[in-house]
């Protein structure tokens, strides 16, 4: 046989990225980032992508394990292209571990979660912090989530930190990554402040509070969560996702991974600000706000009828929402729990952190079609000889879920159930607002010959059969207008 030609290790990897002082690294890797922000280097020049994940990873073990006290000579563009080719090369130990089990399914697992974020919608995000926080929330039953709670947590109100929050993100993306405080006292930025409706000190305040750290808190971060076993270092979390911009020696920020700073203007940022100040209560009320937020976008659905929360026996409540469409019943529930760290490091971990939220989704789905099917007195309104489908909504997106692989090994719901991600629901209903919700839906509920949901294709099917491009969700859209107004984003970007 053959023997296998050598690939590297991570430790190698990191070699390579001490190699260089952070004050001469980290600029290079943010001007590449800077670059790549919304696909520009895939169009210049695609042999020279480094891409984000690299990015991240060469910052974190830079700023861990180098000094200022190595060479100080430029960063070149083979330095950076050696970077990228050891961190595509890199070996996965358990693929050769003999007798490890699930080897690449719990490769999968770890590249899915290290890779697919950044390929998330930033429209769709920002519009969606609006859509879920930005709220009334009279009437929710909410603990300790309000309007009042989130301005006392970010210091200014939910849409005046958007609005900061993006001065921040474009003034990285046009100046390399770097962020000077003292920018903004020049005349240009002031113009964009008072475009944006927000003033220098509460940028400032977002700024440090939700945006900036120090190489030091990186560091000791990077080395206090760092596991026993090195064959996961490259996969473990990375301090720069909490906060993106470093305190660089000439006083200066410097955001190694713009895209970290994008990042920061989604949902889930949100969730761990109120997650570390309010704890359990906190998620116990983005559930209930999730929840509702789904109905909203279901209500954009031309149905027959749409049932909330039916109680079918005294304490028992069905499935969250049951969608009656001419000849198609979908139900459907909702999850807001986030994927937890071991749930993305090994196929084991993703297997018993979706059973605990999405398997229980499964099981509802399984019992409250069950009901319908059986003429429960709860469902009369229901026409029990309608065909029955499933949708669990995701508040974030699980990747995997909807392959056979996993079906096979996840409880079975006997309805054909697709699962959705709060960002697939929208791109759905926009498809469905536009016409034939039954078509949309079926085809979505529908698995392809080797059993997988094929989701953006079931879509963009829809829209092509009603002759639409892309559909656009109205409550995204209002969101985004809600946001920005009349403020031209292009105009903005160029006086940054």
């Amino acid at each position: 046989m053959t023997p296998a030609v050598p690939t590297t290790r991570y430790r190698d990897f990191i070699a390579a990225a001490r190699r260089h002082t952070p004050s001469t690294l980290l600029p290079a890797l943010a001007a590449v980032s800077a670059s790549q922000f919304d696909g520009g280097a895939y169009v210049r020049a695609p042999g020279e992508v480094i891409f984000p994940w690299v990015i991240a990873a060469a910052a974190r073990e830079n700023i861990t394990f180098g000094n200022e006290h190595r060479s100080t000579a430029p960063v070149t563009k083979k330095d950076l292209g050696r970077l990228r080719n050891l961190f595509i090369n890199l070996d996965d130990p358990f693929l050769d571990s003999v007798g490890q089990p699930d080897a690449l399914e719990s490769f999968l697992v770890r590249t899915a979660f290290e890779q697919f974020p950044y390929q998330h919608s930033r429209y769709e995000d920002m519009s969606r912090i609006l859509l879920l926080f930005d709220r009334d929330y009279t009437g929710l039953g909410c603990r300790v989530m309000s309007s009042a709670a989130w301005t006392g947590l970010l210091g200014l109100s939910v849409d005046a930190f958007m609005r900061a929050g993006f001065l921040i993100m474009v003034g990285a993306r046009v100046n390399a990554g770097w962020f000077d405080p003292r920018w903004l006292d020049q005349p240009n930025v002031q113009s964009a402040l008072s475009a944006l409706d927000v003033t220098a000190p509460q940028v400032m305040n977002i700024f440090r509070q939700i945006f900036s750290t120090d190489i030091e808190t990186v560091r000791r971060r990077v080395l206090e969560e760092r596991k026993s076993d090195p064959r996961l270092h490259r996969y473990e979390f990375n301090p720069l996702v909490d906060k993106p911009f470093v305190l660089m020696p000439d006083h200066r920020y410097l955001a190694p991974n713009v895209y970290f700073v994008a990042q920061r203007l989604s949902p889930a940022a949100l969730y761990y600000v109120g997650w570390e100040s309010l704890g359990r209560a906190f998620a116990d009320d983005l559930g209930v706000v999730t929840e509702v937020y789904v109905g909203e976008q279901l209500a954009l659905v031309n149905a027959v009828n749409i049932l909330h929360d039916v109680e079918y026996a005294k304490g028992q409540r069905a499935a969250d929402y049951i969608v009656v469409l001419s000849g198609l019943t979908v139900v459907i529930e909702v999850k807001s729990a986030r994927v937890s760290p071991p749930g993305r490091m090994d196929q084991q971990g993703y297997l018993d952190d979706l059973n605990r939220d999405v398997g229980k989704a499964l099981k509802q789905i399984k019992r409250t079609g069950n009901m319908i099917r059986d003429h429960h007195p709860a469902f009369d309104s229901v026409d029990p000889t309608q065909d029955i489908r499933g949708i669990v909504v995701t508040a974030e997106p699980h990747y995997l879920l909807n392959s056979q692989i996993y079906r096979d090994v996840i409880p079975d719901p006997e309805y054909q159930t697709v699962i959705l991600s709060l960002s697939e629901l929208e791109h759905a209903v926009a498809a469905a607002h536009v016409g034939d919700p039954v078509g949309l839906f079926a085809a979505l509920t529908t698995p392809g010959p080797v059993g997988t949901y094929d989701v953006a294709k079931a879509i963009a099917a829809h829209e092509r059969s009603l002759g639409v491009t892309k559909a656009r969700n109205p409550l995204l859209d209002d969101a985004y207008k809600r946001a920005w107004g009349p403020l031209d984003a292009a105009a903005l970007e160029a006086s940054s």
